[in-house]
């Protein structure tokens, strides 16, 4: 994996605001037509690439706009045999978060009717939260049965990575890590949570040895290390929760053993969803866990006003030798403001001086993609490659 040897080298986490061509792109998918749809996948990544190297951005991704959202059956039956959309009992959740303490928290009872009525993201045009009558659940073992069409998925960005002259070997490609598929996909069929947990992982190890198998750099997407603490209802305490979480690590470790681990980065956020975020675990809980995934890099959510001052962990806590941290330096939570480039070049120095220069990269806290609006997003990536730029003179003089 790339280090930042001579300049402080600027990424992403993953998710862009749409090409120019979603609309025909999902239209073809609807219809069946295959071929069109697949030509329109190749050419929403290459316009992808090029937005993301005109914005300066150096390790690319290839933007997810045409992948399926993380409610939809389609998407994990499409993975899995063992599964079935279950009709919702009265009170009963279609994902892990729906009822969070937060959630029910007196103090923002008319805040949360507005994130009903208008959508968690409504800078980018007030999408709602829409209610689901069902929730995907494991019904009997799970098998997965992928191999088909991720390979396709990832022939085709290969394509396209091919055309727009990119090389593809420190490009990154995003999958969801064990923890997060367990917000989603509900069990009724293992009879412990390790067996859940490892059933996740075994099952969808497939899906990340393809990636890795087409040249490209695992990202394992996991806010769950982090955000499913204040998901549970009734609360758990931080040494219940760690341990909870200390199950899900070592699943995704199961997943990853036969990866090499400078071809796997890891993401940790606590939810890219414009709430309070008024119970969020500190980061300092949880970060002896998070370096205990086997990745060279580890990016997480450090730019918003909650934790902005998570730098101070690695004041106590060494980054292991050969490591590469991603802070966010930009992120969604500031919606429609852009970060100047001289305040992302402080938070680079910043954390520079505890880590080291070489083994920083300057990222954001989430994608940025349907979570501010598109003119906001790319201006945020420039302002990202601008601020690195700032740091660089800096930290090279």
């Amino acid at each position: 994996m790339k280090r930042s040897t001579q300049r402080i080298l600027t990424t992403h986490c993953g998710r862009l605001p749409d090409p120019s061509i979603i609309d025909a792109f999902r239209e073809a998918r609807a219809s069946g037509d295959e071929a069109h749809a697949a030509e329109l996948l190749r050419a929403g990544v290459g316009e992808m690439l090029k937005a993301q190297a005109d914005c300066g951005v150096d390790v690319l991704g290839d933007g997810e706009f045409y992948k399926l959202g993380f409610r939809d059956a389609e998407y994990y039956s499409s993975r899995w045999s063992g599964i079935t959309p279950v009709a919702l009992e009265p009170g009963q959740p279609s994902w892990f978060g729906q009822f969070s303490p937060e959630m029910l928290d007196s103090r923002f009872t008319r805040f949360f009717a507005f994130a009903d009525e208008h959508g968690m993201f409504p800078e980018t045009g007030g999408r709602r939260v829409m209610p689901t009558g069902t929730r995907v659940t494991i019904t009997e073992p799970l098998k997965y049965r992928g191999q088909g069409s991720i390979r396709k998925e990832l022939e085709l960005v290969r394509q396209a990575f091919e055309a727009a002259g990119v090389d593809r070997t420190e490009a990154f490609y995003p999958q969801l890590a064990p923890g997060w598929l367990g917000h989603f996909v509900f069990n009724a069929y293992y009879s412990n949570a390790e067996e859940y947990w490892y059933a996740l992982a075994e099952t969808w190890r497939g899906e990340y040895e393809a990636v890795v198998d087409a040249g490209f750099i695992l990202q394992l997407d996991d806010p769950a290390l982090a955000d499913k603490f204040y998901m549970f209802n009734p609360p758990l305490s931080i040494e219940d929760y760690r341990k909870d979480a200390a199950l899900r690590v070592e699943a995704t470790n199961h997943a990853l053993r036969n990866i090499p681990e400078d071809r796997v980065r890891y993401h940790v956020c606590w939810g890219s969803w414009h709430f309070p975020h008024t119970t969020d675990i500190p980061f300092q809980h949880i970060v002896d866990l998070l370096l205990k995934v086997k990745a060279q890099a580890y990016s997480i959510e450090a730019s918003n006003v909650r934790h902005m001052a998570d730098y101070r962990v690695w004041e106590d806590v060494k980054l292991p030798e050969g490591k590469i941290l991603i802070p966010g330096v930009v992120g969604h939570a500031t919606s429609n403001l852009v970060e100047s480039p001289e305040v992302i070049a402080d938070r680079l120095v910043q954390y520079a001086k505890l880590v080291g220069r070489e083994n920083l990269m300057a990222g954001t806290d989430c994608g940025l993609g349907g979570r501010c609006h598109p003119d906001v997003a790319w201006a945020k990536l420039r302002a990202l490659s601008e601020g690195a730029a700032l740091a660089t003179q800096r930290l090279w003089r």
